[in-house]
């Protein structure tokens, strides 16, 4: 086998060589069909007899029924009616996303500086709107596309009049119905005559004015009813010559009236209706045929069946090749190449290395859900097209998993397998062409060589395997050779998984408490839960560390259980404080969170308004609706809810509106700079403001300094929490300072604030 990339490689000859495997592989399903055509033609045979009694059934059904024309017609009517009620939804559901990115775009009452990109249409081309107006209250153009566009046509005006008269919020009597008021989003579609041709109009309101008030802006789309919306619903229809004319006289054969929803007729989908003729006269010969078809078939089947026997050596051959066969790329399948490189170790020469390389497609999945599957499966062939070109002569190359393939080949050296590799990466680079989309992906390849890497194939499979991981952390599209240091923290994170699930079962844990005072600074009012492990042989593993390998291995659930009942049951030592736990976005998820907190609750027997349960906006990211229910039947136990690390993540205004919330807890990145930044202190009261505003407690965490303290009290801060007041300490030395009644340091706890809000694995 020659070395990666040889300059001396004649091109001539590779092409040669692939086009005989491809002449080859091409070859296997005749093969298989000469095999199977004993089987294949008594098949058919007992089909072809089937087929004949059915057809005899069906002419016999035909003759005494009849076809009902009437019947075709009804339901090529309710055809249309489904297929152009879908193209309506559709427009309308396009409308409305359109309206809402333009009201999330900025103000109400002030248009984005990229207006007229968001009113340009996009997506599929039969959806597409042929003119937008955004129209304000008091019936002027806002905005336009296209933008010379200067006015609202006449027709358009009544239709959005009706639509604001209509969705323009009543004033109801409580909080709980005006917050089911402002969720309401409508939109509507409808028929119209614009200078004298129909058009589909979607209309959807866009923002809000002043609380409770009428939409400052109104959205427009126009799509008209010309021949590319018709066919397309015909389509979908299945009705080839489905036309729309505003006369009713314009098209033969039978017509589907449309509509305004004012009940005016605009006009009339028509199509021609198939001419039907009498059953001819040989049709009544069927049943007798078919069953002399029959009978001659049945004998036939019988011969074919005792040929059958002769052809089942040939069928094992091919279904043996079949089984180390990739179906959609001809390719050797994971079985297959195992064997290759087991054949390749056992022919490797001193002096020569066997690579496997693992070729592991890049954002794949991604192709596959926004492209669809059938653009996925292209892609997967012509990626392997492309590779076996980039291989160098003797190499062997095949699919692994979905979009994993592998390769086996002899070198002289590791830098002929670099060299490779990076041939491959590179031609997977290059932008595909598909059934007119443009797709890009990478490759991230993984190295391992023998003998250096390993001797035996499923060892070489699974370092190299490694090596593409650690390729795609780095970055896509990169090239890794496996190293030792792979294999290192592999095993280090199984042994951080191994010890924790050792402590856990055997009480290696500890929770310790940080002090949280009032706005003065003076007095103690609570304490946050942190959750802390000392190895016997490591020491203290940090939350940073631990936290992380407990999601991966589906420990959280358990952990946040340790942490929510061994707080809960030492909170009950101090009950004039509360007790503040952090919930990790895994336990919001849990459908079992609400009966864990309250299990908890009922064993610790301490009140449920003591209990502050801290998450992060990290929950929303998900299923932000299932997030906010669990959190409101949490708040249905009595307890508390605060909303951690405030302004570091994806805060916003939409967040502390839809989260059932008591606290907000600001990021220690805001309290650093304050007496050093300029702009640190009015961003801190900016937030205080807004927590206020919303009625919302706030507490402000990372107080390290006096002046910090001062400046936080100046903000109108209601809680502090940090190393100014005390670090984090065992249980023991907490309730040793509450029955002081001091919030003075704790020389016990000694341990770095970095990573306290780690305590129950939030945002590790």
């Amino acid at each position: 086998m020659g070395s990666a990339g040889g300059s001396g490689e004649n091109v001539s000859d590779r092409s040669n060589q692939r086009a005989a495997g491809e002449a080859e592989r091409g070859t296997a399903p005749r093969a298989w069909a000469r095999a199977a055509r004993p089987v294949s033609g008594s098949l058919l045979a007992l089909a072809a007899a089937l087929a004949c009694g059915l057809v005899s059934v069906g002419a016999v059904l035909y003759l005494v029924a009849g076809p009902d024309e009437s019947v075709a017609i009804e339901r090529t009517r309710a055809g249309v009616s489904r297929a152009f009620g879908e193209f309506r939804t559709v427009f309308g559901d396009h409308a409305l996303r359109r309206a809402q990115s333009i009201s999330a775009s900025g103000a109400s009452d002030v248009l984005p500086l990229d207006i007229e990109r968001q009113l340009a249409p996009t997506g599929l081309p039969r959806f597409h709107h042929r003119a937008a107006y955004l129209i304000r209250n008091d019936g002027s153009l806002a905005a336009s596309y296209p933008s010379e566009l200067r006015r609202v046509p006449a027709a358009l005006t009544p239709v959005v009049e009706t639509f604001r008269a209509e969705t323009r919020p009543s004033r109801p009597g409580s909080r709980a119905e005006v917050a089911l008021v402002d969720r309401t989003v409508p939109v509507h579609t409808e028929i119209v005559l614009i200078e004298q041709q129909p058009a589909v109009a979607a209309v959807a309101r866009v923002g809000r004015g002043t609380a409770g008030g009428t939409p400052s802006l109104t959205l427009v789309l126009v799509a008209p009813m010309d021949e590319t919306l018709v066919s397309g619903v015909g389509e979908t229809a299945g009705v080839r010559s489905l036309r729309f004319e505003t006369e009713p006289g314009a098209v033969r054969g039978p017509l589907h009236s449309q509509t305004d929803s004012r009940g005016r007729i605009i006009g009339w989908f028509g199509w021609e209706a198939p001419v039907e003729t009498g059953a001819p006269g040989w049709l009544w010969l069927l049943p007798a045929l078919g069953g002399l078809a029959f009978l001659g078939f049945a004998g036939l089947s019988l011969y074919q069946i005792r040929r059958a026997a002769g052809g089942l050596e040939q069928i094992e051959v091919e279904l043996r090749r079949i089984a180390q066969e990739d179906p959609l790329t001809g390719m050797p399948n994971r079985r297959k190449i195992i064997a290759l490189l087991g054949h390749a170790l056992k022919a490797r020469e001193p002096d020569q290395s066997v690579v496997f390389a693992c070729i592991d497609l890049d954002s794949f999945k991604e192709v596959n859900e926004v492209l669809g599957h059938d653009i996925g499966d292209r892609l997967i062939a012509e990626a392997s097209d492309r590779l076996r070109a980039a291989l160098p002569e003797g190499a062997e190359i095949g699919r692994i998993d979905g979009d994993e393939f592998a390769a086996v080949m002899t070198v002289r050296n590791g830098a002929a397998a670099v060299e490779a590799a990076n041939a491959c990466a590179h031609s997977l680079a290059a932008p595909f062409h598909i059934r007119g989309q443009l797709v890009r992906v990478t490759a991230s390849v993984g190295l391992a060589l023998a003998p250096r890497d390993g001797d035996s194939p499923h060892e070489l499979i699974r370092r190299a395997d490694l090596a593409a991981r650690a390729a795609k952390k780095v970055g896509r599209g990169r090239v890794l050779a496996f190293h030792h240091g792979l294999e290192e923290e592999i095993n280090e994170r199984r042994f951080i998984e191994q010890e924790l699930r050792r402590a856990l079962a055997q009480g290696g844990l500890s929770v310790y408490y940080q002090p949280i005072v009032a706005g003065d600074g003076l007095r103690m009012v609570g304490a946050e839960a942190l959750l802390r492990w000392r190895h016997e042989l490591r020491g203290n593993i940090p939350p940073s560390v631990f936290v992380a390998v407990a999601e991966q291995a589906g420990l959280m659930i358990e952990l946040g259980d340790f942490v929510l009942k061994r707080a809960l049951a030492d909170a009950h030592d101090w009950p004039e404080l509360f007790i503040a736990i952090n919930l990790s976005p895994i336990q919001v998820r849990d459908r079992g969170l609400l009966r864990s907190v309250s299990s908890a609750l009922a064993e610790s027997g301490i009140e449920p308004s003591r209990v502050v349960l801290e998450i992060t906006e990290g929950v929303l990211i998900d299923n932000p609706e299932e997030a906010k229910q669990r959190l409101k039947e949490l708040r249905a136990l009595g307890v508390k809810i605060a909303l951690d690390d405030f302004g570091s993540g994806y805060s916003s205004l939409s967040y502390l509106r839809r989260l059932p919330i008591d606290k907000l807890k600001i990021d220690r990145e805001f309290v650093a700079p304050l007496g050093r930044s300029a702009n640190g202190g009015v961003i801190l009261q900016a937030i205080v403001a807004l927590g206020r505003a919303l009625g919302l407690s706030v507490l402000a965490e990372g107080v390290e300094t006096e002046e910090q303290r001062l400046l936080l009290r100046l903000a109108g801060c209601d809680e502090m929490q940090g190393f100014l007041f005390a670090r984090p300490m065992p249980a023991e030395a907490f309730l040793e300072i509450t029955r002081r009644g001091s919030s003075g340091t704790s020389d016990e706890a000694n341990e770095s604030d970095e990573g306290d809000d780690l305590a129950n694995g939030v945002d590790p």
